[in-house]
């Protein structure tokens, strides 16, 4: 079967002392959404990442995940863990 792509939005808040640390993820439905979502997310967030990912549904093999944007403050090699 072929790959699904999803596109993701992950927030980060500021904890405490002032260390980011991940909000709730939200999937969206086109690439597009995910940058209008982070852009805003990261208005009222410290910072928010929009990113993609191939899997295939059946092995749930998956591909290294794809940048969209990255807005406000998130951590450094944030898509390492993704």
């Amino acid at each position: 079967m072929a790959k699904k792509t999803f596109y993701v939005v992950q927030p980060y808040e500021l904890g405490k002392r002032g260390v980011l640390k991940a909000g709730v993820p939200m999937e969206v439905r086109t690439a597009g959404d995910a940058m209008r979502v982070a852009k805003r997310m990261a208005l009222v967030k410290a910072g928010a990442v929009a990113f993609s990912r191939a899997v295939d549904p059946e092995t749930e093999d998956s591909d290294e995940p794809v940048l969209i944007g990255s807005f406000g403050a998130v951590p450094d090699g944030v898509l390492d863990a993704a």
